[in-house]
């Protein structure tokens, strides 16, 4: 084997054990929450060493922001473009309200639907459990971009209502969502079964219009 192909195989490795730690630090923290997923587990259920796992990751503060960014960058790159695309299509005219209510949203509730995207969803849901500080800094990092993006699309669609009504609104909005990812079974409870709350489309669909009557209430 040639020196480059020993570099990749190297390389391709390296990634590999990365990933197997991410994985299992998504699924360990999800289920258990900061405090109570130690290292210790998580390198035992990837099958490396902690001395393997520090080396790549270092901290544990490092290691669950990594395995939070991993997923949630995806829902912020989703906003992100999806915002792009409406300014584009209606060009200087206003974004109807539930369209961009529903392009927030929809990236991070539907995430939920694929294994990885869940269990960064269940580490957002707890992110109020956590240390305060590595929930602000995590929420700081990954969201502060496209949530300061929104708010200005916001009030372009809703200028008659005051800045900080606005925000406050806003927050009461992703208070919302991030209660229906909890999946606390009360949505069940009080249907008597009829409804679903692992139903991420039914979700988006009641949600939307709900927060749009929030956001336009006098």
């Amino acid at each position: 084997m040639g020196v480059a192909a020993k570099t990749r195989a190297t390389t391709d490795a390296t990634h590999s054990v990365r990933d197997r730690i991410l994985d299992e630090a998504q699924t360990l923290f999800a289920e258990h929450g900061y405090a109570a997923a130690s290292t210790r587990a998580i390198a035992q259920a990837t099958g490396v060493n902690l001395a393997q796992l520090h080396y790549h990751f270092g901290a544990k503060k490092d290691l669950f922001k990594a395995a939070y960014r991993r997923g949630a960058e995806q829902v912020t790159e989703s906003r992100a473009r999806a915002l792009v695309n409406l300014r584009a299509e209606y060009a200087g005219r206003p974004i109807p309200l539930e369209a961009l209510v529903r392009s927030f949203v929809t990236p991070f509730m539907l995430a939920g639907e694929t294994p990885e995207g869940s269990a960064t969803m269940r580490m957002h849901a707890r992110l109020h459990t956590e240390p305060d500080d590595v929930a602000k800094e995590v929420l700081s990092q990954v969201y502060d971009e496209t949530t300061l993006a929104y708010l200005e699309a916001f009030e372009q669609v809703l200028p008659n209502l005051a800045r900080d009504r606005l925000c406050w609104r806003l927050y009461f909005m992703m208070g919302a969502y991030r209660y229906t990812l909890l999946q606390t079974g009360r949505l069940e409870a009080m249907s008597g079964g009829a409804c679903d709350s692992g139903d991420f489309d039914r979700a988006v669909a009641e949600i939307v219009p709900f927060l749009c009557a929030g956001l336009r209430a006098d």
